[in-house]
């Protein structure tokens, strides 16, 4: 029969794993605001839009207010959706720890190839991007590109573009490797990142859910989400 000294136990060892879970909750979520400063800082073409990336300025001339403003919310969706594909892939405990080499290339070519896919030029690349979409969603392909361009990464447009990279021909195109090497990424970048959706994917699998279901969940949780 269980003593009181047994139910004082039990009540310190279960308020310990409480202050243990706080911890970790706190960490994780300091974790992400520090990378959330970080993209900001060390990404200013995603506080801009297209127009004003575009079209070239002095050195000494100044963004106007209006812009800066309207730039916020796009920034942060960007922003938001990038944090999300990190902290998928740190869900499924594949992600390098923070600060190291392979951390950062890793947060390198999930936001820069989103970058690509949202501003390159390039016919190539967005030949690439839209056939991805066809041959993964079919009919859905146009609702879901669209959506991208306003939100940047979802699991569909990931998914997609994944699958389009891992096709034989695909990186014989003319240009695409090309356009990509604009952004500062490339082929290698592109398997580091389509490793990572593999091992993602099973680790997901052997949980009972899927990379779609986590992303989503995660997505909300970051800046950007639909729900702000």
């Amino acid at each position: 029969m269980p003593t009181q000294r047994d139910h004082r136990n039990d009540s310190l060892t279960s308020r310990e794993n409480v202050a243990k879970s706080e911890l970790r909750s706190h960490q994780t979520q300091a974790r992400w605001l520090r990378l959330r400063l970080a993209l900001v800082l060390l990404i200013p073409g995603l506080l801009l839009p297209t127009g004003v990336r575009s079209q070239p300025r002095a050195a000494d001339s100044a963004v106007p207010l209006q812009t800066i403003a309207q730039s916020g919310r796009t920034s942060s969706v960007y922003i938001g959706s990038v944090m999300a594909m990190l902290a998928t892939f740190e869900d499924a405990g594949i992600l390098p720890p923070e600060g190291t080499p392979q951390a950062n290339r890793i947060i390198k070519a999930v936001i820069q190839f989103q970058s690509a896919f949202l501003k390159s030029d390039q016919q190539a690349i967005r030949q690439f991007f839209t056939d991805a979409h066809r041959a993964k969603l079919g009919s859905r392909a146009e609702e879901v590109e669209a959506a991208f361009r306003l939100s940047g990464w979802s699991a569909d447009t990931f998914e997609a573009v994944i699958a389009a990279g891992q096709q034989d021909n695909a990186w014989s195109a003319g240009g695409l490797s090309d356009g990509f090497r604009e952004f500062n990424i490339g082929k290698q970048d592109f398997d580091i990142l389509a490793e990572l959706y593999r091992q993602s994917s099973s680790a997901f699998s052997t949980q009972g859910t899927t990379f779609q279901q986590v992303y989503a969940q995660r997505r909300r949780e970051m800046p950007g989400a639909k729900t702000e």
